[in-house]
């Protein structure tokens, strides 16, 4: 009887456990936005920052034609320590956003032709032309921790990648979660 309780406790665990986690944050992430302005009616806060940054990208899409943009882009790009940090979440963002090719080439990528063990990632550069050389044998790949928001970077062969038919949303699910995202 004990045992079956203990089952029972486990199956209601692994119901309950991903909603409760994923409403916590949710209700986490939307009160300290909505603290960001402090307003004291709950929710008018998040609304306003939704507004602000939406009219900002309404703005910005206006405005990137605009020379003073241009010179700002121009200046923290030429800062050295500034440009480290402004360009690397610039890109970030874009390809987040669909506006910059980026993790849209999923593969497996193999570590060593010596062992069978591959890891999933992403080909985010096709001739290091990053780099500043460009190579046809040599491509970049990224593979991003599980449970984290990190990843590392490989430079290897072509021929240690091969191209995972699959949509590369669902892969980063994949990998984010660990291998364990449920098709059932």
């Amino acid at each position: 009887m004990t045992k079956k309780l203990l089952n029972y406790f486990i199956q209601g665990l692994l119901y309950t456990a991903p909603i409760a986690i994923t409403l916590y944050a949710v209700f986490f992430l939307l009160r300290s936005l909505d603290g960001i302005i402090p307003i004291k009616i709950p929710g008018v806060g998040l609304l306003l920052l939704l507004t602000l940054i939406t009219t900002i990208g309404f703005l910005g899409e206006y405005a990137l034609k605009l020379r003073v943009v241009k010179l700002m882009d121009r200046m923290l790009e030429g800062l050295p320590l500034v440009k480290l940090i402004y360009s690397s979440v610039k890109d970030v963002m874009k390809s987040l956003t669909g506006k910059k090719k980026g993790f849209q080439q999923p593969v497996l990528l193999r570590l060593s032709l010596k062992e069978e063990v591959r890891r999933v990632g992403f080909v985010t550069d096709e001739a290091l032309r990053d780099l500043g050389s460009p190579s046809e044998e040599l491509i970049t790949v990224y593979v991003p921790h599980s449970l984290a928001i990190s990843g590392q970077v490989f430079v290897v062969p072509k021929t240690y990648v091969e191209p995972l038919h699959a949509k590369s949303s669902d892969v980063m699910k994949y990998i984010i979660a660990g291998g364990v995202t449920g098709g059932q």
